[in-house]
């Protein structure tokens, strides 16, 4: 599964800014937690999802983080817990010099989990619509914390103007459902990580799909990209797999890859996804039969394993 992750880099010459550290902590309530300050001075006119020419009066200053909203867009608040997909560019307040940008390319967009743990970059994104075009100006030292390099200093002014792309929930939400006899148990821990505990028995030999909770968005067809995270073990075994680990939902193709070029996920896996609620949160034992054929199993998945996968569907795209 492809990890969509990447850190976003500010770079000049001999000077990479990294995202992450300090900022100010997020609003209670659906309010903003930044002035529009210098912010409110930001342009960047055109349609979400290209890039903008960004424009405002030089020099621009801010001595403490500000956001402003471009363009309000009429989708999903961004709330704390939240996966947001976004495209952004990055530039500096003196000159209007683009110093890091993102693709613009449909398909490849930045994730991000907004936290509560201080990144103002990810606080910036709170209470947002998906849809939006915000501008966050500040210092480079508040945004993106320590650099190096002489070309950028801390206390340089910079613009950061995002296209909020996508806004997924952080965990399934549906309503509980009755458990299948014979199936895996599974709990949850507070951020809804997912551990599972395999019968003491045989493992099935037929495909066995049971919803666990059940979403109440849209339903999912085939041929679809599903957002989701999963934690895939083999029965009598350990975990294998999991987005969990590295904190990055997976876009997953809702087809059987082996009759589509390549291109989908194991076909019991691609029977669990299709005719499920965005919301839901779904486990699938999967038998040798319907999962990956002989010599393409990655080398974590012996010949004649059963896999066993926890799936919470939190989007499609």
């Amino acid at each position: 599964m492809r990890s969509i992750a990447r850190v976003v880099a500010v770079v000049s010459t001999a000077v990479v800014v990294s995202v992450g550290l300090a900022g100010c902590a997020t609003s209670s309530s659906c309010d903003s937690a930044f002035p529009e300050g210098s912010a409110a001075f930001v342009t960047a006119p055109g349609a979400l999802g290209t890039k903008p020419t960004v424009d405002f009066p030089l020099p621009l200053v801010s001595r403490s983080a500000a956001v402003a909203v471009i363009h309000e867009g009429t989708g999903s608040r961004v709330t704390t817990g939240d996966y947001v997909d976004f495209d952004a560019v990055v530039v500096h307040g003196d000159d209007l010099t683009e110093l890091t940008a993102t693709s613009y390319t449909r398909g490849e967009t930045e994730r991000a989990h907004v936290l509560s743990d201080g990144r103002l970059l990810t606080d910036a994104l709170v209470c947002q619509r998906a849809g939006s075009r915000v501008a966050l100006t500040g210092t480079v030292g508040d945004i993106f914390g320590p650099v190096s390099g002489a070309d950028l200093l801390p206390t340089d002014t910079v613009a950061v103007v995002f296209d909020i792309v996508a806004v997924y929930p952080g965990r399934s939400s549906g309503l509980p459902q009755f458990a299948q006899d014979g199936m895996p148990a599974v709990t949850s821990d507070p951020s809804g990580r997912p551990g599972i505990a395999v019968p003491n028995s045989a493992a099935p030999a037929e495909l066995r799909i049971s919803t666990l909770t059940k979403g109440d968005g849209a339903v999912v067809s085939e041929g679809q990209t599903v957002v989701a995270h999963y934690t895939g073990v083999l029965w009598g075994a350990s975990v294998f797999d999991s987005t969990w680990e590295e904190d990055q939902p997976a876009n997953l193709v809702a087809q059987d890859f082996t009759k589509n070029n390549g291109v989908g996920v194991v076909p019991g896996f691609a029977q669990a996804l299709i005719g499920q609620t965005v919301g839901s949160r779904v486990i699938v034992v999967i038998p040798p039969a319907q999962g990956y054929p002989i010599g393409q199993a990655p080398p974590s998945i012996p010949v004649g394993s059963t896999m066993i996968f926890v799936i919470d569907i939190l989007g499609v795209q």
